[in-house]
């Protein structure tokens, strides 16, 4: 996948995803947590909602900052993970659920990532555009103190957002692809 030409060599591949699949979904695609992290290695913070800011971020979060485009990375704006994933990944582990140890902003249920990729959708009423697929880094697993996250989360660690619109997201809010229907309401091909 490349963004305005430039590829990304830390990306994960559609083919070779390991998180929740297309029509996998048992029901409409929502938000049930959102997390930010005010210091870049401080502790994720739940918040039940949260002001977003075209190519800006989330407001609060470390990754707040002027312009994304201007850095030529607006991957950085936000980011999603499945709530599938983190049960699955979090039993394979045996431990208890971790999603605010995996630096990741919104946590889905019901929603396939992998079909927002390189789409147009809105969180609640903020318009977002799906940039990449992406693997967890040591960084991770150095932060989280939970041995053997980076392999529970290879090939499905999330995927990284532009913000096209200014608005507020909340726990609850759907998921829709823009111009279509919720996610999690798609069907197999």
């Amino acid at each position: 996948m490349s963004l305005n030409n430039q590829t990304f060599s830390w990306e994960t591949p559609p083919e070779v995803w390991r998180g929740v699949k297309s029509g996998s979904s048992a029901g409409p695609g929502s938000v049930v947590a959102l997390y930010i992290a005010r210091q870049p290695s401080g502790p994720m913070e739940f918040v039940s909602e949260v002001r977003a800011f075209a190519d800006r971020g989330l407001e609060g979060d470390r990754f707040f900052r002027e312009s994304w485009m201007a850095a030529n990375r607006p991957d950085k704006a936000v980011s999603l993970i499945e709530e599938e994933t983190l049960q699955a990944a979090a039993n394979g582990l045996g431990r208890e659920m971790f999603a605010d140890k995996t630096r990741r902003n919104i946590v889905t249920r019901g929603a396939a990532l992998v079909d927002l990729l390189d789409r147009e959708f809105t969180v609640g009423g903020v318009l977002m555009r799906g940039i990449r697929l992406f693997e967890p880094c040591g960084h991770l697993e150095k932060i989280s103190k939970i041995p053997g996250i980076f392999r529970a989360l290879e090939h499905r660690s999330g995927l990284k957002a532009a913000i096209l619109s200014d608005g507020v997201i909340r726990v609850g809010d759907p998921i829709v692809l823009r111009g279509e229907r919720q996610i999690g309401d798609l069907q197999p091909a």
